[in-house]
């Protein structure tokens, strides 16, 4: 129920529920609610104290820490803020009851009014919810309270893909291992009716040593990231170095293809440096999407594999029905990749490495011989 006129919001005047601790619009305390350390991000954009305010400029809004704080309450204590985007911030938290860190999505307060933004937001959340896959952060629970919407996850430790591949550049060998675990972590979203539509470096997460390859983001940078008008189509939304050519140009169907395009538009940059197109705007980088044929990857680096490269090369076709039906094929597409190892021993020729590391194949030739040796001991 809403309260009357009187009681609406002092910062934006929208209109109250009776038991609002925050004004659902613009975020601002309600009378009975006072929070007297509570700061508010100005019009002319002065930024809050400890965070920065980037997107939340030009908008009144409630200090978003000691807001999020309230609102957890007993379940968890909040630690601090470690990532944040045009649409959520993510904060690092502890489960009081079970003891375990979490991680804390939550949407940006100046965004809780804009229909278009909870809605993708809270639809999102759910259908992740019923994801099952190793190489997809599962939610434990998406919540609605004191105004605010947030999902809660497990915490992860590590790097994303875009600051490791800023350090060095990865090795074929182990970018076609992280690009065969995200085929494979598409093509379970794919089953499930999900596509991505914003496969980039800074959406791929490296969790601890092992690197264990994560997919994040799912539909949500949909509604943030850069849009650009094109005449051939409605709003384009993503991130133009990493979007297919019928994302590029806005069409309404679009399919699991279309990440297959960005996952081979990543495995690009991984190999050479650099994604396939490059503009000197997001307008001029989609143009080359939609019409221009990408530089053959090993006129670039000689030394790819040369099924590794026709197999990103096809990922990268125009038509959508030129490139793998399903990110499952492209998958085994990826394994059946050969490497060469020079054999130092004999210094005979290259010999082929699958993805099969070389102390299991050892560990087999090694049980074999011990069953021949066996089996010809029980034959005397």
């Amino acid at each position: 129920m809403t309260g009357d006129a009187s009681s609406g919001c002092t910062a934006c005047r929208s209109p109250l529920g009776t038991d609002d601790l925050f004004c659902r619009r613009c975020g601002t305390p309600t009378p009975i609610n006072a929070d007297p350390e509570a700061t508010l991000v100005n019009p002319a954009g002065l930024e809050v104290a400890g965070e920065d305010s980037t997107g939340a400029r030009d908008v009144p809004v409630a200090d978003f820490k000691a807001r999020l704080r309230h609102v957890l309450g007993a379940e968890y204590e909040l630690l601090g803020l470690i990532g944040r985007g045009g649409f959520a911030r993510v904060y690092k938290a502890k489960d009081r009851r079970l003891g375990r860190l979490v991680a804390i999505k939550v949407i940006h307060p100046e965004l809780i009014g804009k229909k278009l933004f909870v809605e993708s937001f809270r639809n999102e959340g759910i259908a992740l919810a019923k994801l099952r896959h190793p190489g997809i952060v599962p939610i434990y629970d998406i919540r609605e309270r004191g105004g605010l919407i947030y999902y809660v996850m497990p915490f992860v430790e590590g790097t994303t893909l875009e600051r490791r591949m800023k350090r060095a550049r990865l090795p074929p060998f182990e970018s076609r291992r992280v690009l065969s675990e995200l085929a494979d972590a598409l093509a379970a979203a794919h089953r499930a009716s999900m596509v991505h539509l914003d496969i980039k470096p800074a959406n791929v997460f490296l969790e601890g040593d092992l690197q264990k390859v994560l997919l994040m983001d799912f539909g949500i940078a949909r509604a943030v990231t850069e849009q650009v008008e094109e005449s051939a189509g409605g709003p384009v939304i993503g991130t133009p170095e990493y979007m297919s050519p019928e994302q590029a140009r806005g069409l309404p169907e679009i399919d699991h293809r279309s990440d297959v395009y960005s996952l081979g538009a990543l495995g690009y940059c991984m190999l050479v440096g650099r994604p396939p197109f490059l503009g000197p705007t997001a307008a001029a980088t989609l143009a080359k999407h939609v019409s221009e044929a990408a530089v053959p990857l090993r006129a670039i680096n000689p030394s790819i594999p040369k099924d590794f490269a026709a197999a990103i090369m096809r990922c990268l076709e125009k038509d959508p029905w030129a490139r793998f039906p399903t990110a499952m094929e492209l998958r085994s597409a990826l394994e059946a990749v050969a490497f060469f190892t020079a054999q130092r021993e004999t210094g005979g020729s290259p010999r082929p490495v699958s993805g099969v590391p070389g102390t299991i194949v050892a560990l087999i030739a090694a049980v074999a011989a011990l069953v021949g040796l066996v089996a010809g001991l029980v034959l005397r």
